[in-house]
């Protein structure tokens, strides 16, 4: 074969599957393998986002008023300078600390007369997301409208297994993507801790799609999804009035998202978006277990989500709405508001020995690791690198079976230093 027709092949190839946060294939109503036909519509999408986002990433905006902005119809907030001062605090570094003694610390309250809302921030290392930056984003966006600090759980799945880790905080949030996973007994735990202890929980994005080998996961999100569309602007339509979508633009288009196709549903529709099926699939919602209110949102897979100011306005009010602390006109109780920039808004970060997050680094390893083993079972699959057929798409779709996992590539590409 001649030397440029392999090269053309290869690089075919390594772009003709792309990552998902859940690395989901065709939009059904049953469980798929790793990496599948959804990568053939999405293409360059997700394998290119990052690098794209490397080149025109803007910090998250920042402003003297942040409870009223003045919103595009993106939700982006242009009465905001958006720029991060070089002096802003971010995550704590170093070697993790023990969590469960030392979870909540009192002295990181800036106001005693107004003492935050302790929220815990559970994550993943982010195979297929940079959650070490989203959770730099989510906790910006959050506190540049409502008093809140957060600590950090990273991949701690013996802790919210085995203890009752949300003691000590008024809500969690939790930003994950464990898809595979099938452990009954953490999911039992961690439905403990809102289901029995009532501590309020806000779900976001690939939290949805963990667990999804199981039933046990999502009754207590209220939303059940095993898929998604490929990455589109997504035009996300009000279901009525509620004190969450207070600031909220009333024609909010995010430029690139994924839409969660909705299997099942018990919960209170605040967002939805038309689906290429036709049907209006729920973005953003509220559902109860007993008294206590938890929040969800499908939306947060990529970075200009994740730094769009509307989404930080939704994520705020929701954390206000289910610790009681939003009014019914959609505002921060008295001493709820955000304090300043002087809070540190980030105390403890606590993961197991040797676990961190991937980073732009470690992603950037995923995805060489996934091209060069996709590229020779690719490579057999090729009848026309123009022209895909379906006898080709199944070929590809049995060469994912054979990628390497998410556990192992967090293993591999974990970053040493």
């Amino acid at each position: 074969m001649p030397f440029y027709v392999f090269l053309l092949l290869w690089v075919f190839c390594a772009n003709s599957f792309a990552l998902d946060d859940t690395a989901m294939g065709p939009v059904t109503d049953t469980p798929v393998e790793v990496i599948s036909d959804t990568a053939v519509d999405v293409v360059t999408d997700t394998l290119t986002e990052d690098a794209t986002d490397t080149l025109t990433d803007t910090a998250m905006p920042t402003g003297d008023d942040a409870t009223t902005p003045d919103y595009d119809s993106t939700g982006t907030d242009t009465s905001m300078d958006n720029t991060l001062s070089d002096d802003s605090a971010d995550l704590p570094e170093g070697t993790p600390i023990e969590t469960d003694s030392a979870a909540v610390d009192d002295s990181a309250d800036i106001d005693p007369l107004n003492p935050a809302l302790r929220a815990l921030i559970l994550t993943s290392p982010g195979v297929y997301h940079n959650y070490e930056q989203q959770t730099q984003d989510i906790g910006r966006g959050i506190v540049e409208r409502a008093n809140v600090r957060f600590d950090v759980s990273l991949a701690e799945p013996d802790r919210w297994r085995t203890t009752d880790f949300s003691l000590g905080y008024d809500v969690l949030i939790y930003n994950i993507c464990m898809a595979d996973n099938q452990d009954a007994a953490l999911i039992a735990n961690m439905r403990r801790q809102t289901e029995e202890l009532g501590v309020p929980a806000v779900f976001i994005h690939c939290t949805m799609h963990s667990f999804r080998e199981t039933d046990l996961w999502w009754p207590l999100l209220g939303l059940q999804s095993k898929a998604h569309e490929p990455l589109r602007p997504l035009r996300q339509i009000q279901d009525g009035t509620h004190p969450i979508l207070t600031g909220i633009p009333e024609d909010w288009v995010l430029p690139e998202d994924e839409l969660y196709i909705n299997l099942d549903f018990i919960g209170q529709r605040l967002l939805s978006t038309v689906g290429e099926d036709g049907e209006a699939h729920t973005t953003a919602w509220i559902a109860y277990h007993g008294l206590t209110p938890v929040f969800g949102t499908t939306l947060g897979h990529s970075e200009e989500t994740l730094k769009n100011t509307a989404f930080h306005q939704l994520l705020a009010n929701a954390v206000l709405f289910v610790t009681g602390n939003l009014t019914a006109d959609g505002q921060p109780t008295p001493g709820m508001g955000p304090m300043g920039d002087g809070m540190d808004i980030f105390g403890n970060f606590s993961a197991p020995e040797g676990v961190k997050f991937l980073g732009r680094e470690g992603k950037d390893c995923v995805y060489r690791k996934l091209a060069i083993a996709a590229a020779p079972c690719y490579l057999r699959c090729i009848v026309n690198p123009f022209e895909w057929g379906e006898e080709t798409r199944a070929c590809k779709a049995a060469c994912d079976g054979d990628l390497p996992g998410p556990d192992e590539l967090i293993q591999a590409c974990m970053p040493t230093i």
